[in-house]
């Protein structure tokens, strides 16, 4: 019993701490330029030892103290939500690892396929989590997201990054990416929380992340944004919840909220500091979208890049093989596409083209099985633990995860698409079990 209690006891305290810390990178500041990141404080930057961050470094300690024969049993037996998932995107780093054997940096390109090997972990572990402790995990993530939030915007005003008289995020994709998906996942928490204080602190985190996405210069992180804050207003004033005490609630704020509504357009309109907050944000949209748009050509240029290196290689070049390739490709000696700096750090700012260019057509074709399959686990969880609402706020999230994965390459080896399934999954798996008790 003894054993049992420490157990559990490491099990969730590893848990709260890994979901947290992999959040909190997220947001936090990228140094705009080489001189101002040595005076960085220790908190503003991310902990790791290597190339190894924190959180990973926790799970795998989770993972042998914990976790081993839990994901041992998963893989094998199955029995979960994401097990399907977990088994094509085990497929994709495998193979895309074999191939990068080859490539000029092995011992680099085996780091990413240990990560997407870690990530699989990870994903079956929060759906446990999930299924056992309910909101922790979400709220967890939330918090986590939050906290590398408010560092941004303490580095962002303390070293101030300033483009045509304008001040922006310090960090533009990453950062900015994260916080506008943190809007719709801390609609999901208010939504599905019946503590008033998570309720209290999900609100307020909403628009902490609101004001910090609308000045990171991301189009995808205000696209995001936009479509999280649509997912606050469906959940505040139309969603219906199951729960008829979280029903009474929503019954009562609704309420209170048309007079409160009235009484913020009254103030925003004679206050000052909302005035020149509204214009700083205008004017930042107005420059991206004045913008000479070199960037929608370049991830053009790197499509078909893509497409001449999978003529030249259908079974791929591996990860590190990408830059070799691509500076050999037709478009990039045309100038049309973005210079690359080294084998290292290169790749096509997409996540199936990452896949598509390492693992050639097999990579291609399991990156996209790996994709929709995250996504229906998404979709199902929401749907079996929120109802209609839940399929909502799926397809709320959806399109942002679509225009993601068109922009970045680290959609599966990072947490922001991996956890928020495994959350939704344990959501699912967590009801599903409890209708079957009551069933019974």
């Amino acid at each position: 019993m003894i054993n049992k209690v420490k157990s559990n006891i490491i099990d969730s305290s590893l848990a709260a701490v890994i979901i947290f810390y992999g959040a909190l990178v997220f947001c936090l500041p990228v140094p705009h330029s080489y001189e101002v990141v040595s005076l960085y404080p220790w908190w503003s930057k991310k902990i790791g030892f290597g190339n190894i961050q924190l959180q990973e470094l926790l799970f795998i300690v989770w993972f042998f103290l914990v976790g081993f024969k839990f994901e041992y049993r998963t893989l094998l037996k199955g029995g979960i939500p994401t097990r399907q998932a977990g088994v094509w995107l085990i497929s994709l780093a495998l193979w895309c690892g074999l191939i990068s054997l080859t490539a000029p940096l092995p011992w680099i390109d085996t780091g990413r396929t240990f990560r997407l090997l870690l990530n699989v972990a990870l994903m079956f572990a929060v759906v446990r989590w999930t299924k056992k402790s309910g909101n922790m995990p979400l709220t967890m993530l939330v918090l986590g997201f939050f906290t590398g939030t408010i560092i941004n915007l303490i580095i962002s005003f303390r070293f101030p990054l300033i483009v045509n008289e304008t001040m922006r995020l310090s960090g533009q994709s990453t950062p900015g990416v994260a916080m506008g998906i943190a809007i719709h996942l801390s609609a999901w928490l208010f939504f599905t929380s019946k503590q008033t204080s998570i309720k209290i602190f999900s609100f307020c985190s909403a628009l902490v992340f609101s004001m910090a996405c609308s000045i990171s210069y991301s189009r995808v992180g205000w696209f995001a944004g936009g479509l999280g804050l649509i997912a606050w207003g469906y959940v505040l004033l139309i969603a219906k919840p199951k729960d008829r005490t979280q029903k009474k609630y929503l019954k009562i704020l609704r309420i209170l909220l048309v007079p409160a509504f009235f009484a913020s357009l009254a103030i925003a309109q004679k206050s000052q500091l909302i005035q020149e907050s509204l214009h700083w944000v205008t004017s930042l949209i107005e420059q991206k979208v004045s913008g000479p748009g070199e960037s929608d050509s370049i991830r053009w240029a790197y499509v078909e890049g893509t497409m001449e290196i999978i003529l030249r290689s259908p079974q791929g070049v591996g990860y590190s093989g990408f830059y070799d390739a691509m500076i050999e490709t037709d478009i990039y000696s045309s100038g049309k596409a973005a210079e690359e700096e080294s084998a290292n750090s290169a790749n096509p700012h997409a996540t199936i083209l990452w896949y598509i260019t390492a693992g050639g057509i097999p990579g291609g074709i399991i990156s996209i099985m790996v994709f929709l399959l995250l996504l229906n686990s998404l979709r199902i969880g929401l749907r079996i633990s929120l109802g209609s609402p839940g399929r909502v706020l799926f397809f709320l999230i959806l399109f942002p995860f679509i225009v993601i994965s068109l922009t970045v390459p680290y959609l599966f080896n990072s947490t922001i698409l991996i956890v928020p399934t495994a959350i939704a999954a344990g959501w699912g798996w967590r009801n599903k079990i409890s209708y079957n008790n009551q069933t019974a």
